[in-house]
């Protein structure tokens, strides 16, 4: 495993603006799309559980406010915050311990990074956070670097919300 720090520290300001905006956003999204919510609840696991047609579905959300109209294509990538490894983990884990060979549930983790108005968002799966795409970058306005994934727009789904 890298050696990153992901040290980012909490402003709850920017937690509370953006938080249930973008939950809300993709639960109706979710709902939309014929899935059951089954939890939402603050844990510090993932955003919003959800069932479909027997599959266990796990969404984190993340709000792109810089990202306003069509995509920047200048914007090779789209990166998620290395610390959503602790994510990754345990999702591995939930989906090691229900498998069997008579119970093979299907489970999916998806990743969305919503537009600012909340029309559209990236949606990444669980298996494109790789170590490979791990890089640390230099957030200007914090001073400090920090570690995040790397995923090139163009492996991404974009997804109308609305």
């Amino acid at each position: 495993m890298t050696n990153f720090r992901a040290n980012r520290k909490f402003r709850p300001e920017a937690y509370n603006q953006n938080d249930n905006l973008g939950k809300n956003t993709i639960i109706n999204y979710l709902k939309n799309n014929g899935h059951t919510i089954l939890d939402r609840e603050e844990n510090y696991s993932f955003d919003i559980k959800s069932e479909k047609d027997g599959n266990q579905y796990f969404s984190e959300v993340e709000m792109k406010n810089q990202w306003r109209g069509d995509w920047n294509t200048s914007w090779k990538e789209i990166r998620i915050p290395y610390r959503k490894h602790k994510l990754l983990d345990k999702f591995k884990k939930i989906s090691n311990d229900t498998w069997t060979e008579v119970n093979k549930p299907s489970h999916f983790l998806n990743f969305y990074v919503i537009r600012t108005d909340c029309e559209y968002a990236w949606r990444i799966k669980d298996y494109q956070l790789t170590e490979e795409r791990a890089k640390e970058v230099w957030l200007g306005n914090a001073r400090r670097t920090e570690p995040f994934y790397h995923i090139p727009y163009e492996e991404a789904e974009l997804v109308k919300l609305l």
